[in-house]
């Protein structure tokens, strides 16, 4: 439910408060002193009240039904309206407001599902699911590797001919400069992206952090490393691409795409 639809919700039953408020009042002074209430004023809540049940019914699909005024609740004379009607009527007020407050406080609980791609909690802010609720890209590929001219070459010659003779998307967080957060622009890509590339070479933590972070998404990952960096214990039993040289890789990872 809309957050205007939810607020004017708020606003019917502010108005149902009032007119209860208004309803009790003039009841308690009428039963201290004449005991009835005229039928003009019952028909002028009566109004009142069916006002609001159509603002209520515009908003939503319930369709209450009007109150109307019957024989049995006015005097002979029909000018006057016996105490023990109006309190009826004023419990109907009252049980209505609690009904569409109940009603506002479950849609405002209400968890809409997180998708898989996203995350189940922000770990910088400490809130349910990602603020940012970014849409996924299936053949969106993020790189994860170490920053540096060590590895350039595997990204240059290796990876990055494989991803533009695919037409692969890709993002690589040194190729974007901003003035976002870092953490949350690698989050919000990763979690944009339906596979991962991660390079361990070198056991970059930056990599390690954001390879975690994509198992725990469930992203697709293609885990490479080169010949001088040793296996981890805790990858194992994780298949990997281990290469020498960049030409190497490219030849591997095009099986891959």
């Amino acid at each position: 439910m809309e957050n205007s639809i939810l607020q004017q919700l708020k606003t019917i039953v502010l108005e149902l408060s009032q007119l209860y408020t208004k309803v009790q009042n003039h009841i308690k002074y009428q039963e201290s002193s004449e005991g009835y209430v005229y039928s003009n004023t019952y028909h002028g809540w009566v109004h009142e009240y069916n006002t609001v049940i159509k603002k209520y019914n515009a908003l939503t699909s319930v369709n209450l039904s009007y109150k109307t005024v019957s024989e049995y609740e006015l005097s002979t004379s029909q000018k006057t309206v016996r105490i023990d009607v109006a309190k009826s009527f004023a419990q109907s007020i009252k049980e209505l407001s609690e009904k569409i407050e109940t009603d506002i406080r479950n849609e405002q609980n209400k968890e809409t599902p997180i998708p898989l791609h996203q995350m189940r909690k922000c770990f910088k802010l400490g809130i349910r699911g990602c603020p940012m609720k970014p849409d996924e890209k299936k053949n969106k590929v993020f790189v994860a590797m170490p920053f540096n001219n060590e590895h350039k070459d595997s990204f240059e010659y290796g990876i990055k001919i494989i991803l533009d003779q695919t037409a692969t998307e890709y993002y690589k967080a040194d190729v974007e400069i901003s003035n976002k957060d870092m953490m949350c622009k690698i989050c919000n890509e990763l979690q944009s992206c339906g596979r991962m590339i991660a390079n361990i070479s070198g056991h970059n933590p930056n990599v390690m952090l954001e390879l975690g972070l994509a198992y725990g998404l469930g992203k697709d990952v293609i885990v490479i490393k080169d010949k001088n960096t040793t296996a981890i214990s805790d990858l194992g039993s994780v298949e990997y691409i281990e290469y020498s040289h960049a030409g190497e890789l490219q030849q591997k990872l095009l099986s891959l795409f």
